[in-house]
């Protein structure tokens, strides 16, 4: 019986250990470019990998944040991390500093606005950032690869990089939301804590 409980317990502590490393929650959509450095914008200096870009390739923007978004509202994100994407390029960029998404409900539809800032050129306001507009049927919201619709025609993805020398543009098509919540680090320190002590107490108790 004392073997069953203390198994019982290294169960339940590798369980905590493991959802204590876990990922918050992950929000990503993609499309295509429309505008490149080729279309007469740049040459992007800061990050040069944004010159390979070429119209018609395929890009993505994810979000990696802790906390949960589960449906309209408006969220900072700044510290969470966000990355745009062009594989085939390939081309990447990073750094992000202040991140603030919103979400509006309107008429059946999630309309989702990102305004990611970043850390290099003279200031975001000048034009160093990324912004994206589309929406999604809000019974979607936590679905994966669905179809989303641009907003802000002709570019619901724009990347300004160079103090807006550099303006790379992007359709945006698809759409994975962030799924199931996953229990933050609080959260899940609470629990163990709990099962701990009532793991504790039960081995007391078989020892009487």
């Amino acid at each position: 019986m004392r073997l069953r409980t203390l198994t019982s317990l290294l169960c339940a502590l590798t369980l905590c250990g493991y959802f204590s490393g876990a990922r918050a929650a992950t929000l990503s959509f993609g499309g295509v470019i429309t505008q490149s450095t080729f279309d007469g914008t740049g040459p992007a200096s800061n990050n040069v990998s944004l010159n390979n870009i070429a119209d018609g390739e395929t890009y993505s923007v994810t979000l990696d944040f802790a906390g949960v978004i589960a449906g309209p509202g408006s969220y900072d994100l700044s510290g969470a991390s966000l990355s745009f994407d062009v594989p085939s390029a390939p081309a990447t960029e990073t750094s992000f500093g202040s991140i603030h998404l919103t979400i509006i409900d309107s008429a059946g539809f999630d309309q989702f606005s990102l305004l990611a800032c970043l850390t290099t050129g003279t200031d975001c306001s000048v034009g160093n950032e990324l912004t994206a507009n589309f929406e999604i049927p809000d019974t979607l919201f936590n679905a994966q690869d669905v179809a989303a619709t641009g907003l802000d025609q002709p570019h619901p993805l724009d990347l300004l990089e160079d103090d807006s020398v550099t303006d790379i543009h992007g359709s945006i098509t698809s759409y994975s939301g962030p799924g199931s919540v996953v229990p933050e680090p609080g959260t899940v320190s609470l629990l163990c804590t709990g099962i701990g002590i009532l793991a504790l107490a039960k081995c007391r108790w078989l020892r009487r």
